[in-house]
C-alpha cells in the first residue's frame, strides 16, 4: 500500500505539497509551544553572587496548589533568622552565612543632599560583608573589610562604572533615605561574574539595620565541609527545618533563590504555552483538516474510480492514511527543526516588551520535537480519515456519479453539529460574560472564536452559495466571464468553502486579537487618567519612595492630603467548577483617610473609608472571579507568601487602571521586599495655595535623591503601561497562530486553483479566452474574499463583545477604524493575489495539455 500512496504522491505533487507545507509550519507552531513549555520547566540562570555556597536556603516562592500550577510570590519570601541556628547544627556544615540583601541606587557625593545620579548597568544591591564568602568575593584594593556604619566595599566592576576607587566617598541610597559611605575597598566578581547585578558591602549590622526586618533574612548561605555532598547535606538540612516553610537550592537552581525574575519567567512561560499550546493545536489541527479535505476533495473522481473496481472502503482508508502518513512524518520532521527558532523569535519578542529577562535561555530539549512529530502526524490521519470518510462509505456507483458533480444539499447531521456549534460559541461568548462574569468568562469569550470558526467551516457552502445569490446580479454584468463564475460558485461551494475557512479564520483572529488590545489600552488609559483627581504626584526613578517621605510632603505649607500608594501582587484563593484556583492579581496599598480628594476609584459598593486592619477591596473583575461581594472574606496570600483572610469593604470599578485588589497602606509595604511606596498623590488644601505647594514640593525633590514631581497626566499614562504589556503577550502569542493561518491562506487558495487547471484547458477548448477565464477568476475571488470577510467579521464579534463586558462591563469593544481596515484590506489583497498569480501560471500551457495532465 505505501508503494500505490508513494506513486500517488509523486503524481500528484501540487496538492500533497499544500498539505506538506501545511504540517511543516504546524510542526514549527507546535515545537516552538513545547520548548516555552520545557524552558518553564528546567531552564534557568547560572547564580552568581552564591556561586561558591554548597546548599542555599531561601523561602518557598511558589503557592502549592493541589491539581494545578503553582504561582508564583510577587515579592521575594524570606527565612526567619532563627533557621540559621538550626542549620549550623546540621553534620556536614561548616559554616553558615546570614545574608541580608536590599536594593540601593548610587549618587555621587558632589556635597549636596540630592547627589549626582550615576547611571548604572545592573541593579545595586547592598549586603552584609560575611556574605562575600558565598561569591567568594576577595578584596583586591583597600587593605581592610567595612569597620564601621559608614564603610563600604564595591565590587570592582561597579567602581569602575561609577568611576570611583579606594579613599572616595559615595553616597548611597535606600528609596529615597540617603547616606554618605567611605569606599574603604573592592572586591573581585566572583568566577561566574556579576552579569546580572552590582554588589556593595556594609558591616553586618549595617545591612541589617538598612533591611529594616532584623529578624528575617533574604537567604542562608551553607559552605559545607570538604567532600561534602550537595544534595546529601541538602536533604539533611531540610530534615532539620522540616517544620518550616523553607526550600533548599543547590547547583544551577541557585539561580532561581538569587534571581527572582527568573523563576517568575519559568512560571509565566509554563501557564502561558499551557494555555497557548492547546489552542496551537486545535488551530493546526483544523488548518491541515482543511488543507487535507481539499486535497482529497480534488481527487474524488480517481476515489470514486478506485470503488467502481472493487476497492473495499477499508482500501481507500488504508490507501489514504499511507499517503498522509508519509507526507505527515517528513513534514512534522522538518517542521520540528524551525520551532526552535520560533521560540528564540518568540522569547526575544517577550523580552522587548519586559516580560522575560533578556539573558533567559531556552532549553532545547529534543521531547517538544518529539511530541510535535507525534501530535502532528496523529492530527494529519485523523484530518485524513475524517475527510475521506464520506466518499470511502459511498456506494460505487453513486461515488462515480457523485465525482462528476457536487453534492448539493449539506447533510443534516453537518447542517446541525454546524448550527449547533454557532449557537454553544454565542453562549460561551456573550452569555457566559452576563451570568459568570470574571477572568473564567473572559476565557470562555476568547476561546469561543474556535467553535464559531468550526460551525461556520461546517455551513460553510451554504455561506457561498447566499453570497452567490447575493453577487449574482453584479457579476451578470460580465456576460461571460460572469455567468461563469455565478455558476462556478453555485455548482462547487464545498470547493471554493475549502478556500473560504482559512482565510475567515484568518480575518477573525485577527479583529479579536486587535479590538481585545484596544479595548483593554482605551479602558485602562481611561480609568488611569480621570482617576488620579490629585493635583501633583510624587514619584522616585530609583527603588522607591521611603515611608517617611510622606510626612515630609505633608509638612509642605500648604498641602492638604497626601495618599501614599504602594504596590506588590497578591494571590486571592477560589473555588473554580468545585475545584480550587489561586489566581494572581495586582495590587495597591493605600490610605482611606481624605482618599476622595486624590484618587477616584469609582466604588460601585461599600465604602472605602472601612480600609483598615484586615480588609480588603476589590475590583469589579476580581470580585466577580473570586464570587466575592462586600461583607465575604477573601483567602488571600500577600506578596511575600503571608496568608491573610480578609473582609471585603468595598467594590471598585477602575480595576484596570489601577490593580483588581486594593490593601491597607500599612499591610501591603509591610509584606513588600523594600517597604516602600511607588507614588505619593498630593493635593493642595485650596485653591489659593497651588503655587505654593508646587515650589514647596520642587524644592523638596531637589533635596531628596530621585525624587520627581508629575503631573497627574504624565502619571496616569505611566500608570497605564503595565495593562499594554499584558495585552502585548497576548498579541505576540497569538501573532504566531495568524501568521500560520495565513502561510495556510496562501497555502489552500494556490492549491485551489492550481488544481483547476484541466477546468480551465476544457474551458478553452470550447472557445473562452484567456482574459475570459481570468475574469471569471477575479470574480470568483470576490465571492471567496467578500464570504471570508464578512464571516470573519462576524464570528470576531461575538468574542470581543464578550470579552468587552468581561473587561470594562459595556458590552462595546474598541478597535481603530484604520487598522480594522488595515486588516480587511490585506485580508482582500492576499486572497485576491493567492487566486489571480495561480491563475496566470496555470493558463500559460496548451488547453489540450492542461485537459490531459489534469487526467
Amino acid at each position: 500500500m505505501f508503494d500505490i500512496a508513494w506513486s500517488t504522491i509523486k503524481n500528484r505533487k501540487g496538492g500533497f505539497i499544500a498539505a506538506f507545507i501545511a504540517v511543516i509550519c504546524g510542526s514549527a507552531v507546535i515545537t516552538a509551544c513545547g520548548v516555552l513549555f520545557t524552558s518553564g520547566l528546567l531552564s534557568g540562570v547560572a547564580p552568581e553572587r552564591y556561586a561558591a555556597a554548597t546548599v542555599m536556603v531561601g523561602g518557598r516562592q511558589t503557592k502549592d496548589v493541589k491539581e494545578n500550577f503553582d504561582p508564583y510570590y510577587a515579592e521575594r519570601v524570606t527565612v526567619p533568622a532563627s533557621v540559621a541556628e538550626q542549620i549550623s547544627r546540621v553534620d556536614g556544615v561548616d559554616k553558615v552565612v546570614r545574608d541580608h540583601s536590599v536594593e540601593m541606587s548610587l549618587q555621587k557625593d558632589d556635597g549636596s543632599a540630592r547627589g549626582e545620579p550615576l547611571p548604572l548597568e545592573h541593579p545595586l544591591y547592598g549586603h552584609g560583608w560575611s556574605s562575600a564568602a558565598l561569591g567568594p568575593f576577595e578584596l583586591t584594593e583597600g587593605s581592610s573589610k567595612p569597620g564601621s556604619a559608614g564603610e563600604t566595599v564595591l565590587d570592582a566592576g561597579l567602581a569602575r562604572t561609577a568611576g570611583l576607587k579606594v579613599g572616595d566617598t559615595a553616597q548611597l541610597s535606600v528609596g529615597t533615605t540617603p547616606r554618605v559611605y567611605k569606599v574603604v575597598g573592592l572586591v573581585d566578581t566572583p568566577a561566574n561574574g556579576l552579569d546580572r547585578q552590582s554588589a556593595a558591602f556594609f558591616t553586618d549590622a549595617q545591612a541589617e539595620h538598612l533591611s529594616q526586618r532584623p529578624d528575617q533574612l533574604t537567604a542562608i548561605g551553607v559552605l559545607g565541609e570538604d567532600g561534602a555532598d550537595a544534595g546529601d547535606l541538602a536533604g539533611k538540612i531540610e530534615d532539620a527545618v522540616s517544620g518550616t516553610e523553607v526550600v533548599t537550592y543547590t547547583g544551577d537552581a541557585i539561580g532561581d533563590l538569587e534571581f527572582l525574575d527568573v523563576g517568575q519567567s519559568r512560571g509565566f512561560l509554563v501557564l502561558l504555552s499551557a494555555s497557548f499550546g492547546g489552542t496551537a493545536l486545535g488551530v493546526v489541527v483544523f488548518v491541515v483538516s482543511s488543507t487535507l479535505g481539499l486535497v482529497i476533495h480534488q481527487r474524488r473522481r480517481e476515489l470514486a474510480v478506485l470503488r467502481a473496481i472493487a476497492a473495499t472502503p477499508r482500501q481507500v482508508h488504508k490507501l489514504i492514511g499511507s499517503e498522509v502518513l508519509l507526507v505527515a512524518s517528513v513534514g512534522a520532521v522538518l517542521g520540528a527543526v524551525p520551532g526552535f527558532l520560533v521560540a528564540g523569535l518568540l522569547r526575544d519578542a517577550f523580552a522587548d516588551i519586559g516580560v522575560l529577562p533578556s539573558d533567559f535561555d531556552l532549553s532545547l530539549n529534543p521531547l517538544p520535537a518529539v511530541a510535535a512529530v507525534l501530535l502532528s502526524v496523529l492530527g494529519a490521519l485523523l484530518a485524513g480519515f475524517i475527510a475521506a470518510f464520506r466518499i470511502a462509505k459511498t456506494k460505487p456507483i453513486e461515488a462515480l456519479s457523485q465525482s462528476q458533480v457536487e453534492q448539493g444539499e449539506l447533510g443534516r447531521t453537518r447542517k446541525g453539529v454546524g448550527v449547533g456549534l454557532l449557537a454553544l460559541g454565542l453562549v460561551t461568548s456573550i452569555v457566559l460574560p452576563v451570568l459568570i462574569p470574571g477572568q473564567l468568562a473572559i476565557a470562555g469569550a476568547g476561546g469561543s472564536l474556535v467553535l464559531l470558526m468550526v460551525g461556520s467551516a461546517l455551513i460553510s457552502p451554504v455561506l457561498v452559495r447566499t453570497t452567490t445569490r447575493v453577487l449574482t446580479p453584479l457579476l451578470m454584468r460580465s456576460r461571460v466571464s460572469g455567468y461563469l463564475a455565478a455558476a462556478n460558485s453555485s455548482a462547487n461551494a464545498r470547493r471554493l468553502s475549502s478556500a473560504v475557512v482559512p482565510l475567515a479564520l484568518g480575518t477573525a483572529m485577527a479583529l479579536m486579537q486587535l479590538s481585545m488590545l484596544n479595548t483593554v489600552e482605551a479602558t485602562a488609559q481611561d480609568q488611569a487618567a480621570t482617576g488620579v483627581v490629585s493635583d501633583y504626584v510624587i514619584t522616585s526613578g530609583t527603588t522607591g519612595l521611603s515611608t517617611d517621605l510622606a510626612q515630609k510632603v505633608r509638612a509642605v505649607d500648604g498641602v492638604g492630603t497626601v495618599t501614599p500608594v504602594a504596590r506588590s501582587q497578591v494571590i486571592i484563593t477560589y473555588v473554580e467548577i468545585d475545584k480550587p484556583v489561586s489566581n494572581p492579581f495586582g495590587a495597591q496599598g493605600l490610605e482611606p483617610r481624605d482618599l476622595d480628594r486624590t484618587l477616584d476609584l469609582d466604588v460601585r459598593e461599600g465604602s472605602m473609608d472601612q480600609l483598615r486592619g484586615d480588609t480588603v477591596a476589590l475590583s469589579r473583575i476580581a470580585a466577580d472571579t473570586a464570587r466575592l461581594e462586600v461583607g465575604d472574606t477573601a483567602d488571600v496570600d500577600l506578596g511575600d507568601g503571608t496568608h491573610k483572610d480578609l473582609k471585603v469593604v468595598a467594590l471598585y470599578g477602575k480595576g484596570l487602571g489601577f490593580g483588581d485588589v486594593t490593601l491597607p497602606h500599612g499591610m501591603l509595604t509591610e509584606h513588600t521586599a523594600h517597604q516602600q511606596d511607588s507614588a505619593l498623590l498630593v493635593s493642595a488644601a485650596d485653591d489659593s495655595s497651588g503655587g505654593q505647594v508646587e515650589a514647596g514640593l520642587r524644592k523638596l525633590a531637589e533635596a531628596t535623591p530621585g525624587v520627581g514631581v508629575q503631573s497627574p497626566q504624565e502619571f496616569g499614562a505611566m500608570e497605564q503601561g503595565q495593562f499594554t504589556q499584558q495585552s502585548w503577550t497576548s498579541l505576540i502569542a497569538n501573532a504566531l497562530l495568524i501568521l500560520y493561518v495565513l502561510i495556510a491562506v496562501v497555502n489552500t487558495l494556490v492549491m485551489a486553483t492550481t488544481g483547476r487547471s484541466r477546468e480551465f484547458g476544457m474551458l478553452r477548448l470550447f472557445g473562452t479566452s484567456k482574459q475570459q477565464t481570468r475574469r471569471m477568476m477575479f470574480l470568483e475571488s470576490w465571492v471567496v474574499i467578500l464570504t471570508a470577510v464578512v464571516v470573519g467579521i462576524a464570528i470576531a464579534v461575538p468574542p470581543s463583545v464578550g470579552a468587552a463586558l468581561g473587561t470594562t462591563g459595556q458590552p462595546i469593544p474598541y478597535i481603530q477604524p484604520l487598522v480594522a481596515g488595515g486588516i480587511v484590506v490585506f485580508v482582500a489583497l492576499l486572497g485576491w493575489l493567492s487566486i489571480s498569480l495561480p491563475t496566470r501560471s496555470a493558463l500559460r500551457g496548451r488547453p489540450i495539455d492542461a485537459v490531459y495532465a489534469g487526467e
